[in-house]
């Protein structure tokens, strides 16, 4: 729709600037201003993914595993990735879940429709398409309330790192950070969701060792030292 939109101004200002519409180069000025306009403005939200998110403080969770078989309904909108495909869309409906692994899964499903007469969804859009990450590559969660269009949901805002395949020879492979917008039916879902993604989060500050802190002298504290021997008081590296 945004692309019909935009090629009507352009042909608007061209069409006046050859003199075949009233006003030449005014008409011509006031499309082509338009088209800026509405080019710079849709790029912006594009960055956004067309969604509105105003964050909130996070809820007094406590951190839980959802069931490996647990699939709770979400509209997602983010970086999505299918066979080879990578693409942002926004406000797809799907689900989220984790697997045993832990490693977490959006599955969404583009459906085929038609914007209004002008046009239909791309044939090779249409379909599954998926969004992964692993605990370690969470950057940050954060909460709030997700805005589409009439939509007012609760849900979560996902930041984490993906992997960027090489395109071409001008575009190498990258490490990029990426965020997933997850709108929630129910408040519960998105404190499940929430209580899953800070799961791991537990873990690893509770297994993480701690520093070795240097006593007065600049060397290592003998009793901080202690706690780091095997039961059997042994201390031989292998």
């Amino acid at each position: 729709m945004l692309r019909w939109v935009q090629v009507a101004l352009a042909g608007v200002a061209l069409i006046a600037a050859v003199g075949w519409l009233p006003g030449r180069w005014i008409t011509a000025a006031v499309a082509l201003l338009l088209l800026v306009a509405l080019t710079w403005r849709a790029r912006h939200w594009r960055t956004r993914d067309y969604i509105r998110f105003h964050d909130r403080p996070k809820p007094d969770v406590t951190p839980a595993a959802l069931p490996a078989s647990a699939k709770l309904p979400i509209f997602a909108s983010g970086y999505f990735s299918v066979e080879g495909k990578h693409q942002h869309f926004t406000w797809l409906q799907g689900y989220f879940r984790t697997f045993p692994t832990r490693e977490h899964a959006v599955l969404c499903l583009v459906q085929d429709s038609s914007y209004l007469l002008f046009g239909q969804w791309p044939e090779h859009e249409v379909g599954m398409w998926y969004c992964f990450f692993k605990p370690e590559v969470i950057e940050k969660i954060r909460w709030g309330e997700i805005v589409f269009d009439d939509h007012r949901m609760p849900g979560l805002a996902v930041q984490h790192t993906v992997h960027m395949p090489k395109r071409g020879r001008l575009r190498p492979a990258r490490t990029v950070s990426k965020t997933i917008y997850l709108a929630c039916h129910t408040e519960e879902d998105a404190r499940a969701i929430l209580a899953d993604l800070l799961y791991d989060h537990r873990k690893e500050s509770e297994t993480k060792p701690k520093p070795v802190h240097p006593s007065a002298n600049g060397r290592p504290n003998p009793q901080e030292l202690l706690a780091w021997r095997p039961a059997n008081g042994s201390n031989k590296q292998s």
